[in-house]
């Protein structure tokens, strides 16, 4: 075995063990190693140290595990390369062995298929892995040139290759000579080099390992992944694979995943499973009351006759959409929803460890993708007159910024970003998203124009909201067509349905209704605004959206008491403590005229009654 570099490149993660005792998931790498030697039926080791030798001999010799008898040689010459560490153990290759390094992690059925193969006299192998895929780290791996199972070329290099070096090779005193011949004359010598000379005489052969699972443990990444595989496959790596002997812990599969998708909590959508028990409003995710038109829903069901064929990819619908901006269908992109569209932008912009700049309270999911995509989202908070701070967010900008993201009209405060200061924004430089998904229930204002003007800007609208297919799943962005095309590169394909974008079109033919529509929901905000305001204690914010955010703080009662308790009235209203809002801030989406009557009812039945508790006397006895 050898174990006498000093492994720079995996670093020393903040201990000072020497890379042989770098512990994996708790027991250092090269008592792995020999406890899989041992598994394997190996009884004598010879271990090669030099960097930090007594160290390694002192924990090894410590170890009640390790049944092998060891022996250790020291090399001088650690520094140089690692055939010079073999020849070190020259003494002791008198007759065929393994060769392994302690940096390498396998299960010992691969030894066991070494050693199984039958070699010509004089001849050595090495074990070698056909999947190439599946090798973690492929630039730095050695990879090997076979013809015929015979090793024809080896190293780093390769720019041609079948197989991949596992690190454990079956060898005999002919690789020894070899490396020694080479070392007299450069005074240096690789085991690549080694196998390099018998390969030309035809004496290397190869020996397929097929799916033993292994690793090169040489990098911090390479750790962590091995770990992960002991975790998943067990402490010999799932020995004789295939045959089912240990089955994978799901639980396991975690590690597998990066640190920021593992701190990740997924989106809470349990309001809506409660929204649907009963007769319970749903007065929380700002969705529209009216049902879709009778010309919509006939286009759906149109569309649905071709459920058999893959979408396509909506020029028709991308030419609309522009053409109502003064674009083109090239400024136009499509998702999912605009949540799809959030995510593409941040994942098309941003790469682990950099910053997202948000001005909150706002919409969750610009922070939520962002720690999905393993960025860092930096939250500026609004003014106290519940306004953008872009004083603040102008100083919140470093080198690592990459989007800026600001809703327009915000959700959850309803208010605009006025013009000239989103100019100044833009004036950064950096990509800007101007969320629009409430713009047709303001004055219909829109800031789409800068689009034409300013090449970092990217404009967000959305079907869900005024138009009321949040259901059907459709949100666009508008940007430069150099920003849609690199955002084409990240978005899947076939990601809109057909009856999605036969549902969009016949909205957009439905042009008189969706007016009258949106009309209704102004009239409905104001009048649930105005009733609102005279209920005890609340304070509604003025609003260009769907909805009203109402500051509950002097109720007496906290945001989530009060939508406790109107869920006990059948309204089910939204809490904004994931928004970044103070924990005293409701949000009411605007209903119907009837489901805002019956919401103000049951909001002003529960004041009432939390007044009178508030007001009911305190007895106390004489023992307390």
């Amino acid at each position: 075995m050898l174990a006498a570099g000093t492994g720079s490149r995996l670093g020393n993660g903040g201990a000072p063990a020497p890379k042989p005792l770098r512990r994996v998931a708790g027991v250092p790498m090269i008592v792995r190693v020999l406890r899989t030697l041992q598994e394997a039926g190996i009884r004598q080791a010879v271990v090669v140290v030099g960097h930090r030798a007594e160290e390694i001999r002192e924990v090894l010799s410590a170890d009640p595990s390790l049944l092998l008898e060891i022996e250790f040689l020291h090399n001088e010459r650690y520094l140089h390369k690692n055939g010079v560490s073999l020849l070190a153990a020259r003494q002791f290759v008198d007759q065929e062995c393994i060769l392994t390094m302690s940096d390498h992690l396998y299960s010992p059925e691969l030894v066991r298929r070494l050693l199984a193969v039958e070699l010509p006299a004089g001849h050595s192998a090495l074990a070698v892995d056909y999947d190439v895929p599946r090798c973690f780290d492929l630039d730095d791996a050695t990879k090997v040139r076979v013809d015929g199972g015979a090793i024809v070329d080896i190293g780093k290099e390769l720019e041609t290759y079948d197989a991949i070096d596992t690190g454990v090779f079956r060898i005999t005193s002919a690789l020894l000579d070899e490396l020694g011949r080479l070392d007299t004359e450069l005074g240096d010598c690789s085991l690549s080099d080694g196998v390099r000379a018998l390969a030309s005489r035809g004496q290397f052969t190869t020996v397929d390992v097929g799916d033993v699972r292994w690793i090169d443990v040489d990098t911090p990444e390479a750790l962590e992944r091995a770990e992960a595989m002991l975790r998943v496959y067990g402490e010999s790596l799932g020995d004789e694979p295939g045959t089912g002997a240990r089955s994978v812990d799901p639980e396991a599969l975690e590690i597998f995943a990066p640190s920021w998708v593992r701190a990740c909590k997924p989106y809470d959508e349990a309001h809506f499973a409660t929204a649907e028990q009963g007769d319970v409003l749903r007065m929380m995710s700002n969705e529209s009351p009216y049902a879709p038109s009778e010309r919509v829903v006939q286009a759906i069901l149109a569309a649905a006759l071709r459920g058999n064929l893959y979408p396509s990819g909506a020029p028709t619908l991308r030419e609309r959409l522009g053409a109502r901006a003064l674009l083109t269908k090239e400024h136009v992109i499509l998702g999912s929803g605009s949540t799809e569209l959030i995510d593409v932008i941040i994942r098309t912009f941003v790469a682990p460890g950099e910053e997202v700049l948000l001005s909150v309270p706002t919409f969750s999911m610009y922070e939520a993708r962002t720690r999905a995509a393993g960025g860092i989202p930096v939250l500026v908070p609004m003014r106290s007159d519940q306004e953008h701070d872009v004083l603040g967010m102008l100083r919140a900008v470093t080198e690592r910024t990459k989007v800026l993201f600001l809703c327009t009209p915000n959700n959850p405060t309803g208010n605009r970003v006025p013009e000239a200061e989103l100019v100044r924004l833009l004036g950064l430089g950096l990509p800007t998203v101007i969320d629009e998904a409430y713009v047709e229930l303001g004055d219909g204002t829109s800031l789409v124009h800068l689009v034409r003007e300013f090449p970092n800007a990217i404009v967000l609208r959305t079907f869900s909201k005024a138009y009321g297919l949040a259901g059907m799943r459709l949100g666009y962005a508008m940007a430069n067509p150099v920003v849609i095309r690199l955002l084409e590169r990240v978005k899947v394909p076939w990601n809109i349905p057909e009856v999605t974008i036969a549902a969009a079109l016949a909205v957009l033919e439905d042009e008189v209704e969706q007016r009258q529509r949106v009309e209704q929901l102004r009239d409905a905000r104001q009048v649930l605004f105005s009733r609102l305001a005279g209920l005890p204690g609340v304070e509604p914010v003025p609003s260009d959206g769907n909805f009203v955010l109402l500051d509950v703080s002097a109720t007496g009662l906290r945001a989530d008491d009060l939508v406790a308790r109107m869920l006990g009235e059948g309204v089910l209203i939204r809490s904004l403590s994931s928004h970044h809002a103070d924990r005293t801030y409701v949000r009411v989406t605007v209903g119907t005229a009837a489901q805002n009557a019956r919401c103000v009812a049951g909001m002003k039945r529960v004041l009432a009654s939390a007044a009178r508790e508030t007001a009911a006397p305190a007895y106390v006895t004489d023992a307390e």
